[in-house]
């Protein structure tokens, strides 16, 4: 059980969400826009997690001004419909409305644009569970985790050492140490549990359910 919790931070992609299929078929879009072929799936899903500037510049060698045409080409069709391929995982609706009941707050903390975490919450019916969403805004260039995490405490009005953070990647632990938070990182998402050990991840589950049962020791 994780005492004096009253407010738990969720990564979206990976964590809420397997949104891969319109992410990965969107990125592509951005590739052949530039004429270049398809990345392997393997270095697609290295595009889950950070900030997609960080992505284009890391993994790619792309300049400022070719990675502003590849975001825009990518949002371009993520916003057409790559929102929409997106499936929510099975249990997160029952631990949303568990949280919600036992009066734990509920946000959002993600280096995904605000929008689209919106729009996908409300089509999926989930949006009226969250106290905060915290995300990014497309004017963001290289979003820091940490304050995206803070930015979420601050607007539910929580302390560190009430809040945990739920996460599929070594970008939601970093952001978590960063502010002083525990975080749950989920197997079932994009990381793996050598990358949760590495990356010093105070708990690592396999499923929804066992969210719930560490919050609330069930």
């Amino acid at each position: 059980m994780i005492s004096d919790c009253k407010a738990v931070l969720f990564d979206f992609d990976g964590t809420l969400a397997d949104s891969s299929e319109g992410i990965f078929k969107s990125l592509i879009y951005a590739f052949e826009c530039d004429g270049k072929p398809a990345p392997a799936e393997s270095t697609l899903r290295k595009f889950i997690g950070p900030p997609i500037y960080d992505s284009f510049k890391n993994l790619f060698g792309y300049t400022d001004g070719k990675i502003d045409f590849m975001i825009e080409k990518y949002r371009e069709r993520y916003r057409e419909k790559g929102y929409s391929e997106t499936r929510i995982y099975d249990g997160i609706p029952e631990l949303l409305c568990t949280l919600r009941e036992k009066g734990i707050k509920i946000a959002t903390a993600s280096s995904k644009p605000t929008v689209f975490i919106e729009q996908i919450l409300k089509e999926h019916g989930l949006y009226g569970y969250f106290d905060y969403i915290g995300g990014t805004q497309f004017d963001n260039i290289s979003a820091d985790k940490s304050a995206v995490l803070q930015s979420a405490m601050d607007a539910l009005g929580v302390t560190a050492r009430e809040t945990v953070m739920v996460g599929d990647r070594l970008f939601d632990i970093r952001g978590a140490k960063g502010v002083g938070v525990p975080c749950i990182a989920v197997l079932y998402g994009f990381g793996s549990r050598e990358e949760f050990v590495e990356y010093g991840a105070e708990y690592i589950v396999e499923t929804p359910a066992q969210i719930e049962t560490l919050i609330f020791g069930e």
